[in-house]
């Protein structure tokens, strides 16, 4: 049954999916999915609970006139300029939206842009040994890379995009363009191919940069594509991973990765709480000085609606959760 649920699907994408459609440039940019949703992981159509699955895929007719203007990101320093978003994935339907529209400083959650580049680009089993430049970066989050040790893209997407590491980045950015810099060409043509207008990244990190910035919304797009991967849904979920490589003496050895998504975490003084009727599928964090706290959280509720939340600078750790709840308790827990 699954298998004729595919190939229906197949036939009528190729035919008939619109993604948004050949409509006039609007707020948020002219996203047409049509040519990349059939991809190298048509069961991920199915699987990733897109729907409805016949329909578009992303949410694309944004007016001015849907976004709030009165929310106060931060009541106790209403000045502050953050964003928030609260997208019923399940119905492609905004819920709530505040100033999704903006420029921000997206921090690490750049790293969704990274994955969704390699995973158009490579076959995750292949192999990369880490050179001294990367075992030698040491600015912001990182992990343990030793220069010689042998490693699959798989293992570093997920040493990206569980514990997210900026060394890992690095590596995949040098082994997919041959250094970064021709590498965030490939990302910033790659947000132009998705309909960004106004995104600008500078390195495959987040790491700083005054001109690396993004819109929560354009971020939301680049989510949704990496959905598309069954590799990408897999790591996003986990918790914790252990993770085999070779030294550079030629041993086997092992790493263990664990998540910056403080939502699945157990230990007392990082775990925050959230409704209990939410499952918590996923998500990227990101966090600097210059951007704050940022996440784009993925949760499914307990009647089976999934929904993309984001915040984009937030105080403090603190904060960005206790809003995530709030914005989980508000909006998320009906049918």
């Amino acid at each position: 049954m699954k298998r004729i649920l595919c190939v229906l699907l197949v036939v009528t994408l190729l035919v008939g999916v619109t993604g948004c459609g050949k409509k006039e440039k609007n707020l948020l940019g002219d996203y047409d999915a049509a040519d990349s949703v059939v991809h190298n992981d048509v069961g991920a159509l199915v699987q990733a609970s897109y729907a409805p699955l016949l329909s578009q895929f992303y949410i694309c007719n944004f007016t001015p006139d849907m976004l709030s203007t009165d929310y106060v990101f931060d009541e106790e320093k209403p000045d502050r300029n953050g964003s928030v978003f609260v997208i019923n994935r399940t119905k492609n339907e905004l819920v709530f939206g505040y100033k999704m529209d903006k420029l921000f400083f997206p921090a690490s959650i750049t790293k969704l842009m990274t994955a969704l580049v390699v995973l158009n680009r490579c076959k995750t089993d292949e192999m990369v040994t880490i050179s001294k430049e990367i075992a030698e970066m040491a600015r912001g989050s990182v992990v343990e890379l030793n220069e010689g040790d042998v490693m699959t893209i798989h293992d570093l997407l997920l040493c990206m995009l569980v514990a997210s590491a900026n060394n890992a980045a690095l590596a995949l950015a040098v082994y997919v363009a041959g250094n970064e810099e021709s590498f965030v060409e490939m990302m910033n043509n790659e947000m132009k191919k998705l309909g960004g207008q106004t995104t600008t990244f500078k390195n495959a990190s987040g790491l700083h940069d005054e001109k690396h910035k993004t819109t929560p919304y354009d971020m939301y797009i680049v989510y949704q594509e990496c959905m598309k991967f069954k590799e990408f849904r897999e790591m996003i979920s986990l918790t914790e991973k252990r993770y085999n490589y070779t030294d550079a003496s030629g041993a086997q050895r092992s790493r263990t990765v664990k998540t910056t998504n403080c939502f699945k975490l157990n230990d007392a003084k990082h775990h925050y709480d959230y409704p209990n009727s939410i499952a918590i599928l996923g998500g990227k964090t990101g966090t600097t000085n210059s951007a704050g706290y940022c996440m784009i959280l993925h949760i499914k509720n307990s009647y089976g609606t999934e929904y993309i939340i984001g915040v984009f600078r937030a105080e403090t750790e603190a904060k960005l959760y206790g809003k995530l709840n709030d914005l989980m308790t508000t909006y998320c827990l009906t049918e």
